[in-house]
């Protein structure tokens, strides 16, 4: 089958790209032919994906490989307006051409409350799209309730977003698995810079006297906070946040994961907002299926530092209603 990604597929990483790379990686690997055109503002450095470069060079890219696929997927975090457009125009390319159109909305916080609420928006995009896509993925509850206020349509499905990690991956540093193996607890913060908010909370955590020696506490930054990382504690591990395979690793150990909130590769409300989301795994899985949104208001760190101590004791969900590999259910979408 033919297939073309579109999407996030540049680093820094999260879990938008990172699903995003593993799907069309398990693509491939199932003897597929795959294309992918990053649409993140970012480039990609891996060359499996194409770099528009411009609006018109996506435009350009789009009809160039949609005319050979039998599958064009689309997938973001529904907030940015011209993002919704290159959806739109993905779902017209696959009409023209004859293929399926399939969309995936990610979960975020603005997912429900940006561009799906508003009337000179998104909105008219999104009713027009939800009517002409064969098939649209929602990866969590509250963003499919909200679409459905476009009516409930058939063409709706709500399937989990996830990460695959398989048993042997390539690691870019290979000690970074050893160091967390043994851990206790890890807490990833994805992409930290020295303004933001997630800032605030990551010395408010390292601050308190009460953090267990078992529980490792990974930071994604840029290259220059990875070469200061020579003299910390053993606790504190810093990587590249262009590094996929320490990316991956520390997904796929990690209890609980931090970061700026994010469309498209492009970060929004950092020095107010962050997401922080609990971890199930299951299998070779990752999945994200509870999480929390922190609005600073005031001096609101250390109380964002308290919560994030309570979700490594809190519970979540049973592994058992995560066993189905999501991989499968995407396939069979696809046909």
């Amino acid at each position: 089958m033919k297939i073309l990604l579109i999407g996030n597929f540049a680093p820094p990483f999260e879990e938008e790209n990172l699903h995003n790379i593993t799907l069309f990686n398990r693509l491939v690997e199932d003897g597929h032919k795959c294309s992918a055109i990053n649409v993140s503002k970012n480039p990609s450095t891996d060359s499996r994906f194409i770099n528009p470069g411009s609006d018109a060079g996506y435009l350009l890219t789009l009809i160039r490989l949609g005319r050979k696929q039998d599958v064009i997927h689309f997938s973001t975090k529904g907030y940015l307006r011209v993002g919704l457009l290159k959806m739109m125009l993905s779902i017209f390319v696959a009409k023209v051409t004859g293929a399926k159109s399939v969309i995936t909305f990610y979960s975020e916080f603005f997912s429900i409350l940006g561009q799906m609420r508003s009337p000179f928006g998104g909105t008219q995009t999104l009713f027009t799209s939800f009517y002409l896509a064969d098939r649209i993925i929602f990866s969590d509850k509250d963003t499919f309730e909200v679409a459905t206020m476009y009516r409930k349509r058939p063409n709706f499905e709500l399937l989990p977003s996830f990460i695959h990690v398989p048993e042997n991956m390539p690691q870019g540093d290979s000690s970074l698995s050893g160091r967390l193996k043994d851990k206790k607890n890890v807490i990833v913060f994805m992409n930290v810079t020295q303004s933001a908010f997630i800032s605030e909370i990551l010395r408010e955590l390292l601050a308190a006297s009460d953090l267990s020696e078992d529980t490792a506490i990974v930071i994604s930054s840029s290259g220059e906070a990875v070469a200061s990382s020579m003299k910390i504690p053993d606790n504190l591990i810093f990587i590249d946040q262009d590094d996929l395979h320490s990316a991956l690793t520390a997904f796929s150990s990690a209890d609980i994961i931090l970061r700026p909130l994010t469309c498209d590769g492009e970060m929004f409300f950092e020095k107010f907002t962050v997401s922080a989301k609990k971890v199930l795994h299951a299998g070779n899985n990752v999945f994200f299926p509870n999480g929390l949104v922190f609005i600073k208001e005031g001096t609101a760190a250390a109380l964002c530092a308290d919560m994030v101590r309570s979700m490594l004791s809190s519970g979540g969900p049973l592994t058992g209603s995560y066993s189905q590999d999501p991989y499968d259910s995407i396939k069979a979408i696809y046909g």
